[in-house]
């Protein structure tokens, strides 16, 4: 069998593709295999384009320009050895622009095959996480990025052409869209002809998904990380000070992880200390280190003179983001 060289995770927001990219990502480099994982908002995505009206000239305009994206990617990576872990590229930036605009659904379903004609050489495998239900899906989003995130997507949704044209503002409209990009990316899938799975599980059960990705990929099953302390002696509460703000959130343990939820009705989901997310999961990875689902992110705890935990710092240095540093006390 040709070796692969492309997997793409994809769905729409909240479903959980950059957790379960990034998984398949670590996995892949535990086992030793020279591997890059394209966040999806990192600056520097290689196949991340939005229609611009001002910007195409017409929707032939923007889908050749995509190809062509596809295709400088393609080359690039036909130039090194290792396989690209990529999520949201395939359908949710490209069905979700173009729907936006009320663009004919066929016209998104032909460029879903140009893409799959550029990169079929590299024998690529998709992963559709499709939600059992959508409200419930944005319900879980809220639970962990916090309402106001959803306040500034339905307020930014309530914009879009196709939704004021077709009446589908607020809370309502927001996913009566996303039903309808459901539909148009579960008939792109459909016709995708390479290595596909689709996902149609529970987004709280996260183990189900994780063995069904890595059997379906032919990846090994993790094996237990041993924490090499326990994990209670990180939990309290923890508080950035600065000049202008004062940050704080709890971490708890839960089964082999632990949980940092940020309880603040001030907080900024643009700069929160885990991205748009007010809860987390932290995953152990080694002694007082621990790396952040969903991002690329690394928390590593620091101890005083007699052995206690007493700051954390959480950094950033991943391809594609700004490099960040923040520096937490534990209260």
């Amino acid at each position: 069998m040709r070796e692969r060289r492309i997997i793409l995770v994809d769905g729409m927001p909240g479903t959980g593709k950059s957790t379960l990219a990034q998984f398949i990502y670590r996995q892949l480099r535990s086992g030793g295999q020279p591997v890059k994982w394209y966040h999806e908002e990192s600056a520097t995505h290689p196949v991340r384009l939005f229609y611009e009206p001002h910007r195409h000239r017409s929707w032939s305009n923007y889908c050749d320009e995509v190809v062509s994206s596809w295709q400088q990617f393609v080359r690039e990576l036909d130039s090194r050895n290792d396989v690209a872990v990529i999520d949201a590229a395939l359908l949710q930036n490209h069905v979700r622009s173009m729907l936006i605009f009320d663009c004919d659904r066929d016209l998104i379903l032909d460029l879903v095959l140009r893409i799959e004609n550029t990169i079929t050489a590299f024998n690529p495998v998709l992963i559709y996480l499709a939600p059992s239900d959508i409200e419930a899906n944005f319900r879980d989003v809220v639970e962990s990025r916090g309402q106001r995130l959803m306040e500034l997507w339905t307020a930014a949704h309530d914009q879009y052409p196709y939704t004021r044209s077709a009446s589908l503002t607020g809370y309502a409209g927001f996913i009566k869209f996303w039903k309808e990009f459901d539909e148009i990316s579960d008939r792109a899938f459909d016709q995708i002809g390479f290595k596909k799975l689709r996902q149609r599980i529970a987004h709280s059960d996260w183990k189900t998904r994780y063995v069904e990705a890595l059997d379906f990929w032919d990846v090994p099953q993790p094996t237990a990380v041993s924490t090499m302390d326990r994990l209670e002696r990180f939990a309290g509460d923890y508080q950035m000070l600065d000049d202008h703000s004062a940050t704080t959130f709890r971490l708890r343990p839960l089964g082999d992880s632990l949980i940092a939820t940020v309880d603040q009705p001030s907080f900024d989901v643009q700069s929160g200390p885990f991205g748009c997310f007010r809860q987390a999961r932290l995953i152990p990875q080694a002694q007082n280190e621990f790396y952040v689902a969903a991002w690329p992110h690394v928390v590593r705890f620091e101890e005083d003179a007699k052995g206690l935990v007493a700051n954390l710092n959480v950094t950033n240095a991943a391809v594609g983001w700004p490099p960040s540093h923040f520096k937490y006390c534990k209260m």
